[in-house]
């Protein structure tokens, strides 16, 4: 059993806010290229390693480093990048509140259909044996 494995509470917590902003987003927790629906949050725990220096002579790891990669995705005719923003905004006020930080944010190309605006984060935090997150420092 890994005691680390927190993804289901942390996409939980992060989708609750983004539907009570915006109710009729899709919100994933796997990854896209392209969604069916839109918009669409996709919430993805993109790594997870031990953190340097911290297993003690129990030779049991008691933090992990976590990284959530979050993609937003927007098609409207008017005001995609706007949407975009406004959605990431939540998940960054979110990903703060559980104590994680923000390492970039970047819009993507859609190559594949350049009507669709895409918005791609990273996120980190050290999460503890016992489910606290903690903020990562670099």
């Amino acid at each position: 059993m890994n005691m680390f494995d927190i993804q289901r509470e942390i996409f939980t917590d992060i989708a609750n806010a983004i539907l009570a902003n915006s109710p009729n987003c899709n919100v994933l927790n796997k990854f896209v290229y392209m969604p069916e629906t839109f918009p669409t949050v996709a919430i993805v725990v993109s790594g997870d390693g031990t953190t340097s220096n911290t297993r003690d002579s129990s030779h049991v790891e008691k933090f992990r480093d976590i990284t959530l990669t979050v993609d937003v995705f927007s098609n409207k005719t008017e005001g995609k990048k706007t949407e975009a923003e406004s959605l990431m905004q939540v998940v960054q006020d979110r990903a703060y509140a559980l104590n994680f930080n923000m390492v970039s944010c970047i819009p993507n190309s859609n190559t594949s259909n350049a009507s669709i605006y895409r918005l791609t984060a990273t996120f980190t935090a050290t999460v503890g044996h016992d489910g606290s997150i903690y903020s990562r420092r670099s």
